[in-house]
């Protein structure tokens, strides 16, 4: 059974991931989730560290300004230069480990600096290794080392980050005078992130748990549509072949079957013993306008065929059965309600597809009185060509004879 996807064509390409579609939208593999959500974080971590140099650097220059003597006057120097490892390392992502070590060493060294301009600036070093601003950008560094630590997760990243920016402040601090204090915000920073991360696996996991489960859900969903749609294309093809003889036989005068009228009960019965799976079984070699008159002829019906005959031949087999089907049930309509003796087809096509219209100036009706048990229009003609993504057109009001114009496509994505 065919399943067209129209709205593939309409949906964006997303390089290197092997997306798939279910009813137009897209669903990504669990792997590509996982490296989108990396790259979410790293840039987000990024931003947050500058936006934190960014307030260590206007209170030292507001200090300077505003308070001079209460920092040296080259504070802000060392933390932007933090800030600049960070952005490099951003956009040099992945990282490596020789990448990782040259951006440590870079960012140890501005620590150092950074140390001891605390240690000469009356408005930090009475705080020690604890103060505002080493606090902060201790804190920076742990976020740093969880965000571009992409082999251990970012758990191991957050604790190195943590133990040598410490060690680097500590260290220095004892060289330079600066007084020791424990610098709990940074320690519980850490700690979080690295029991954070740490839960990411779990979370994994579980995730793909869910999608096998999601996956299991699609295929039965999509065995469902296929059962639904053989069990709708049953139904026209059963529409058409049994009742549609019997109605073209109730219209003729009594007497011997003439041999189109033979063959048409012969595929009815025929196809009424392949149920459900029923595909018409046509010869592509067969002109279109001969097969047009034998359906009418059957039914006492007199049809001129006119247009691009070979248009129909050149459609795959698929698409041309169910025009078959389709213009046939318009012909058994027109002979069995119209209460007219003469039909018009014509055939026509571009580089898109091919056009059927079956014209008749019979009684008409109100299309929008029909019922909705009836099959003729709604699953015979309607529903088979729209399935392959196809188009019916109807135009009929009483007195006013009846058009259907039918359009399919010259090929069906599978």
């Amino acid at each position: 059974m065919a399943r067209t996807r129209a709205r593939d064509a309409e949906a964006p390409l997303v390089a290197g991931a092997d997306a798939v579609t279910v009813d137009g939208v897209w669903i990504f593999p669990l792997h590509q989730a996982a490296v989108t959500t990396r790259a979410a974080l790293v840039t987000a971590s990024v931003a947050i560290n500058l936006v934190v140099f960014g307030v260590i650097i206007a209170q030292a220059v507001l200090l300077i300004l505003l308070q001079p003597g209460s920092l040296v006057w080259w504070t802000p120097v060392p933390v932007l230069v933090m800030a600049a490892a960070n952005v490099v390392a951003w956009r040099a992502q992945p990282l490596t480990i020789g990448g990782f070590g040259l951006a440590t060493v870079v960012v140890l060294a501005a620590f150092a600096a950074l140390t001891v301009a605390m240690s000469q600036s009356p408005a930090q070093n009475y705080a020690g290794t604890a103060g505002f601003v080493l606090s902060m950008a201790t804190s920076a560094a742990v976020i740093a080392g969880t965000t571009f630590d992409h082999w251990t997760g970012g758990i191991a990243g957050s604790i190195f980050g943590l133990v040598v920016t410490k060690l680097t402040v500590v260290g220095t601090g004892l060289l330079v005078g600066l007084e020791f204090r424990v610098d709990m915000p940074p320690i519980l920073l850490a700690l979080g992130l690295a029991a954070s991360y740490a839960m990411f696996p779990l979370a994994r996991a579980r995730a793909r748990g869910g999608s096998a489960t999601l996956d299991a859900a699609d295929r039965r969903m999509r065995v469902r549509r296929v059962r639904e749609l053989e069990g709708r294309e049953s139904i026209a093809q059963l529409h058409d072949n049994i009742l549609g003889a019997l109605a073209a036989l109730a219209s003729r005068a009594p007497g011997e079957l003439s041999g189109p009228e033979r063959s048409m009960i012969e595929r009815a019965l025929e196809s009424t013993a392949m149920l459900p799976v029923l595909h018409a079984d046509t010869d592509g070699g067969t002109d279109a306008g001969a097969w047009i008159a034998a359906v009418g002829e059957a039914g006492g019906l007199r049809v001129a065929v006119d247009g691009d005959r070979a248009a129909l031949a050149a459609l795959p087999q698929q698409v041309a059965d169910a025009l078959r089907g389709a213009v046939e049930q318009c012909l058994v309509n027109v002979t069995r309600h119209a209460g007219v003796a003469e039909a018009w087809v014509t055939i026509s096509s571009d580089a898109h597809g091919v056009s059927v219209t079956i014209v008749d100036e019979g009684v008409g009706f109100d299309p929008d009185a029909v019922p909705l048990d009836r099959l003729g229009i709604s699953e015979s003609v309607r529903g088979r060509i729209e399935r392959l993504g196809g188009r019916v057109r109807l135009w009929s009001s009483p007195g006013a004879g009846t058009s259907v114009h039918i359009t399919v496509p010259r090929g069906v994505e599978e």
